[in-house]
């Protein structure tokens, strides 16, 4: 061989090898969400920025969610995306880190998110707001007067007799009945007020035109006009209208209750510090923007100032183009909890889809 070729030879096999000890080098982090977070708008940057390659696992729900984390090898999952209800349960299980306030941007928050009552157990941060939104009344404009919807009272109207769909899911119908029957939190109730939503529940049977096994079923009887009226949320109606549906949505008199998402660090996390640094990259203002208006679906985020890097029309549809009003439904709402006698609930709806 000449000498030129050998070389050339060398060149490629340490060219080759040097980029193997480079990808070998790459950082990976390993995270399971909810949709939206994996998008490639959102990580590439931070994949640029820290040199690192996100590796993301979706799961449908937070049940699906505690069973795959718990079924997995310690070390599997750096970062969990749970709802608000879910944190409590992951720390009694030993599964996620406390966390360090000051290293996250609450300043920025909305008032609700700077101290989430959920995100702390015995005085602990354990999780970060991440994305939220609530349930109200989600309307057909055509069909609906608005001023019936503004108190959950216009659920029972005779006029819309048969076209209300219910999503089959009890803890945000019920909440929201709740809501209706003035229990400011309406998942720590006593056995008497459950008695009340039942009542109550029941006696809107008649007005039920469909019980949604899916939100997909919930959207399409909606867009058919098949049904009016949903206790739905934001991104729901969002959906709808950008397909050119009149759905709007109002938030009741008596209140909403609430649904969020966060972010938690596993214990056992390879690379707790990355994470940290992507829960702040997503919580930034310009990033929360393009979480608030993911691909996935649209909905409000917790960082006050994602509003400056939304369009106008995008920041109007997730009500984040008014602060004022915006702080009025914050106040407005309740926290979606897991009831202690959640067994009792289910129970309820069970005899409520069956009646």
């Amino acid at each position: 061989m000449k000498w030129w070729m050998l070389f050339i030879l060398i060149a490629v096999v340490s060219a080759f090898f040097g980029t193997g000890q480079t990808f070998a080098a790459r950082q990976q982090l390993n995270i399971l969400i909810m949709a939206g977070y994996e998008e490639p708008q959102i990580i590439r940057g931070f994949e640029e920025k820290y040199n690192c390659k996100i590796n993301a696992k979706l799961y449908p729900s937070s049940d699906e969610m505690m069973a795959l984390i718990k079924s997995s090898k310690r070390g599997t999952f750096d970062i969990l995306s749970p709802d608000a209800p879910y944190v409590a349960k992951l720390v009694k299980a030993d599964l996620i880190l406390p966390l360090e306030p000051n290293d996250y941007p609450f300043s920025d928050f909305y008032d609700r998110f700077k101290h989430f009552d959920q995100h702390w157990i015995d005085n602990k941060l354990y999780a970060v707001t991440s994305r939220w939104g609530f349930y109200g009344i989600a309307y057909n404009s055509k069909y609906v007067d608005r001023a019936d919807v503004e108190s959950y009272s216009g659920l029972w109207l005779d006029k819309y007799k048969g076209k209300i769909a219910i999503f089959d899911w009890y803890l945000p119908n019920m909440g929201c009945i709740g809501r209706y029957l003035g229990y400011k939190d309406p998942y720590d109730i006593n056995k008497e007020q459950l008695e009340k939503i039942r009542e109550t529940l029941f006696s809107l049977k008649p007005q039920v035109g469909t019980i949604a096994a899916t939100n997909s079923d919930t959207i399409q009887a909606l867009a058919n006009e098949n049904v009016w009226i949903s206790i739905a949320g934001r991104w729901l109606q969002v959906l709808l209208k950008e397909q050119g549906h009149p759905i709007e949505l109002t938030n009741p008199k008596e209140g909403g209750v609430s649904w969020t998402e966060a972010f938690v660090i596993t214990k056992h996390s390879k690379n707790p510090e990355l994470a940290k640094k992507y829960i702040n990259w997503i919580l930034s203002p310009e990033i929360q923007a393009k979480l608030a208006w993911a691909n996935a679906f649209h909905a409000p985020v917790p960082n006050s100032k994602a509003v400056n890097y939304l369009g106008k029309k995008e920041a109007k549809m997730l009500g984040m183009d008014d602060y004022q009003t915006l702080s009025i439904v914050l106040k407005n709402i309740a926290n979606r909890k897991i009831p202690s006698n959640e067994e009792a609930w289910k129970k309820i709806w069970q005899e409520f889809k069956s009646k």
